[in-house]
C-alpha cells in the first residue's frame, strides 16, 4: 500500500514540474484552434503537427546535453541524474535550470525570424501543415521568451545571438 502510494505522490511530483512543457502544448493546440478559425476547416492532423511543433524545440536542450554541449556542468549534472534514476531530482533539475542554459543553437531571434519567413511563405502557398508546425514553433520559442522575463526578471542572453555561444571552460 505505501508503496503504491508513493508512485502516485512521485507521479504527482513529475506532472507538476513538468507544467512549463505542458504549457507548449497548449499554446500548440490553441494554434490549431485558431487556425481552424481562420481556415473554416478542422483536421486532426493539424492538432498533432501542432502539438508536435510545439515541444518540438525543446530538442534542442537534449541534443545539448548529449553533443556540444556534453561538457557543460549542467549537462553533465542532467546525464549523471538521468544515468542514475533519480527521476524526482532530474525533473525538478531541469525545471530550475533549463532557463540558465544559455548556449542552445536554435533558441535565439535570428531562428524565430527565420521560422516566421517559412511560415508566410506557406501561408502565401497554402500549405496549411507547414503553417501549424512552423507556426506552433515560432508560438513556442515566444513563449519562452515572455518567461524569461517573468522567471528571470530579463530576456535571457541567448536570445541575442547566433549559433551555439561560448564554450564552456571544461571543454
Amino acid at each position: 500500500m505505501r508503496k503504491s502510494v508513493a508512485k502516485i505522490r512521485g507521479l504527482g511530483f513529475l506532472l507538476w514540474h513538468m507544467r512549463h512543457f505542458y504549457y507548449h502544448i497548449l499554446i500548440g493546440v490553441v494554434w490549431a484552434w485558431a487556425l481552424r478559425e481562420v481556415w473554416q476547416e478542422f483536421q486532426l492532423r493539424w492538432i498533432a503537427f501542432s502539438i508536435f511543433a510545439s515541444v518540438f524545440p525543446d530538442i534542442d536542450h537534449f541534443v545539448y546535453f548529449f553533443t556540444y554541449g556534453k561538457n557543460d556542468p549542467y549537462s553533465k549534472l542532467v546525464k549523471s541524474l538521468f544515468v542514475s534514476r533519480q527521476w524526482r531530482l532530474l525533473w525538478y533539475t531541469m525545471e530550475k535550470g533549463h532557463k540558465q542554459n544559455t548556449n542552445l543553437a536554435t533558441h535565439n531571434y535570428f531562428t524565430i525570424l527565420f521560422l516566421t519567413g517559412l511560415s508566410v511563405t506557406a501561408f502565401f502557398f497554402e500549405w496549411e501543415s507547414a503553417v501549424v508546425f512552423l507556426g506552433a514553433m515560432i508560438l513556442h520559442y515566444i513563449f519562452d521568451i515572455v518567461d524569461d522575463f517573468f522567471i528571470l526578471g530579463s530576456i535571457n542572453p541567448n536570445w541575442k545571438r547566433w549559433g551555439r555561444g561560448k564554450k564552456s571552460a571544461s571543454a
